[in-house]
């Protein structure tokens, strides 16, 4: 009998070098479900699989020369997710803006849920901000659709909880046992240092050597850059709330889903002054976890352009 897990990793392929690597655009009818849920559509994207490859399309004539690097993948239960990374030429109109000739290269994180053979459910996080400051956008309105916290209906945590604790972990039953020892890791990573700020555990967590795939610009190299992010962000949010959603775990991978909501009143955040306006976001961790239980390599991609455009 064939594993079902291989033919999740068969769609994580085709998703990102056949239809988006190679514009094979054909593939959305055969992949998808008729009913595929887009959970985090791009602004104006209407529902349905035909968007998919319309997205696809747009994004190919904006960027001809685009191509599509897959670091990996890992499948849990019926849940798939694909690490990548875009890289190209802006030679034509990509988001509204006419061609600039700049170079584009962005990171992503795409988590989907496969039911009969086909991809029904979808969350992609790709640095859509880099994006558009790469071909000299920053002031693109990307509001719309998912542009205050509102829109994404995302509840309040509700006092003093563990946001990892509830988390959905699909294929749980059969994992390992090394796979258990990692998703607990995963948790304190996510929901206890950076949901609840505990900094004291990145010396327990982190690899002295830990390479952070996707690290912000002038970041320091190691733990103390990722503690430097974690530094800055609640003290521009003081009321930072963070719940994580779903877990994959896959061997020595793990990533993580989670939404963040908050009110900028604290230090300036992305280069603009607080003024006290609430956000809501949401984004994807992978990480890599060692023989010793400690976190070697991390990437993750966040909805920044969200959040300049409802704090700024």
């Amino acid at each position: 009998m064939a594993d079902p897990r291989e033919g999740i990793r068969s769609l994580l392929h085709a998703q990102i070098e056949d239809i988006w690597g190679a514009g094979r655009t054909e593939l959305v009818a055969r992949n998808y479900a008729g009913d595929v849920v887009d959970h985090m559509p791009v602004p104006g994207q209407p529902a349905g699989r035909a968007a998919l490859a319309e997205v696809v399309t747009a994004f190919r004539a904006g960027i001809p020369d685009l191509r599509m690097a897959l670091h990996a993948t890992l499948v849990a239960g019926d849940f798939g997710v694909d690490v990548w990374t875009l890289t190209g030429t802006h030679l034509g109109p990509l988001l509204g803006h006419p061609a600039s000739g700049r170079p584009i290269a962005i990171a992503g994180i795409d988590m989907v849920r496969v039911a009969y053979g086909r991809i029904g459910e979808l969350w992609h996080v790709e640095e859509m901000g880099l994006l558009l400051q790469q071909i000299g956008a920053q002031d693109y309105a990307f509001g719309a659709p998912l542009g205050s916290p509102e829109s994404l209906a995302i509840p309040e945590p509700a006092g003093h909880r563990r946001p990892a604790a509830e988390a959905h972990v699909p294929g749980e039953a059969s994992f390992t046992a090394r796979e258990r020892r990692n998703l607990a890791i995963a948790r304190r990573h996510i929901g206890e240092l950076w949901g609840e700020g505990r900094t004291e555990l990145a010396e327990a967590l982190f690899h002295p050597a830990i390479v952070d795939h996707n690290p912000a610009p002038g970041q320091r190299p190691g733990i103390p850059g990722i503690l430097d992010v974690l530094h800055w962000l609640r003290e521009a949010v003081p009321d930072l709330a963070l719940t994580v959603e779903a877990f994959v775990v896959e061997g020595d991978l793990v990533c993580d889903r989670w939404s963040m909501t908050g009110t900028h009143t604290g230090a300036p955040l992305m280069g603009i002054e607080p003024g006290g306006r609430r956000f809501a976001i949401r984004g994807m961790d992978v990480v890599r976890i060692d023989d010793a239980g400690l976190i070697t390599d991390v990437w993750h991609a966040e909805e920044f352009a969200q959040l300049r455009a409802q704090i700024g």
